[in-house]
């Protein structure tokens, strides 16, 4: 794991980068090609540095790991961002002008899962070789798994979410009452949509908006468009069945009145998927202490690929 100052050093590279393959961490700074290669995408937010510096870390000198970003300079443009295919297709062209030949291991975070998935249709069509789909935490909306809000199993599953929350206390530490209010007021939001036919984060006017989802008030305005954009091409975005293996890393502990169920619409939408349940909430599996379960599980992964390709 980097020390202080390494990520101190981390950060500073990342923050003034703006280009679409952005190294992480130390060992993908050197570019060192006989190390494995994995890259991952953004968020919602379109920044991979401050997403993936706590993960990166953890995995150097292991792996060379590698965030997909969108640079800033298209941030600023009103088009960017609009499908998840054309998305897919501008970072493609990017990763095959860095990486013009060999084997590629792609993944994503929230939306960045949605994008890689779109990235690897994307690649595989060109001839290349994709290793197993990395989906962390995210997973196409228009899959049609997701289970009624009113039968027994939904239920069952909320009243475990609950006691992960009580197992996890530490979870709520961070939390001002403030801030919990408004969750549970915004789950509670989303339930009441639902049972109007309304999607999570549909505004009931029409369209979509991350704002009920999302504290987005730190962004500038050009950056909020872009969150909106891209939030809104993820509902529009309907995928194709994925024959690929995928890895499904999934949050034990998701929103206390809502299920993603993103595992369970993997397996539907991908039949060679295979789910982790990593400890944690969608945010804090990515941080620490949390995310040495994830580095530790994804790092085997990755040079178990590797090392058998090799053979």
């Amino acid at each position: 794991m980097a020390d202080s100052q390494s990520t101190a050093v981390l950060f500073a590279r990342v923050s003034r980068n703006s280009d679409v393959i952005l190294p992480i961490n130390d060992c993908a700074a050197l570019a060192d090609s006989a190390v494995p290669a994995f890259y991952c995408v953004h968020s919602v937010s379109g920044a991979a540095g401050t997403d993936f510096l706590d993960l990166a870390g953890q995995l150097d000198p292991d792996v060379r790991f590698y965030g997909i970003q969108a640079p800033p300079a298209q941030i600023e443009a009103g088009d960017f961002g609009q499908s998840i295919e054309s998305l897919a297709d501008y970072y493609v062209e990017a990763l095959v002008r860095f990486q013009p030949e060999g084997r590629i291991l792609l993944g994503g975070y929230c939306v960045g899962a949605v994008i890689a998935l779109a990235m690897a249709n994307n690649l595989c069509g060109r001839g290349r070789e994709v290793g197993p789909l990395i989906a962390i935490d995210g997973v196409p909306e228009n899959t049609a798994m997701h289970s009624s809000l009113w039968t027994p199993r939904y239920a069952l599953e909320l009243i475990r979410n609950v006691r992960g929350w009580l197992k996890h206390a530490d979870l709520m530490r961070a939390w001002s009452m403030r801030s919990l209010i408004w969750s549970v007021t915004n789950n509670a939001s989303a339930i009441g949509k639902r049972a109007i036919g309304l999607r999570r984060g549909e505004k009931w006017g029409g369209g979509y908006s991350i704002e009920g989802m999302m504290d987005v008030s730190r962004y500038h305005r050009a950056h909020r468009s872009f969150i909106n954009r891209l939030f809104a091409a993820l509902f529009s975005y309907t995928p194709p069945q994925y024959p690929g293996e995928v890895v499904v890393y999934e949050a034990q502990t998701t929103p206390l009145l809502y299920l993603p169920e993103i595992g369970r619409r993997w397996n539907g939408l991908a039949p060679a998927s295979k789910v982790v349940r990593v400890v944690g909430t969608h945010i804090s599996m990515m941080r620490q202490p949390y995310v040495g379960a994830l580095a530790s599980d994804l790092r085997a992964r990755i040079t178990e690929y590797f090392a058998a390709r090799k053979a």
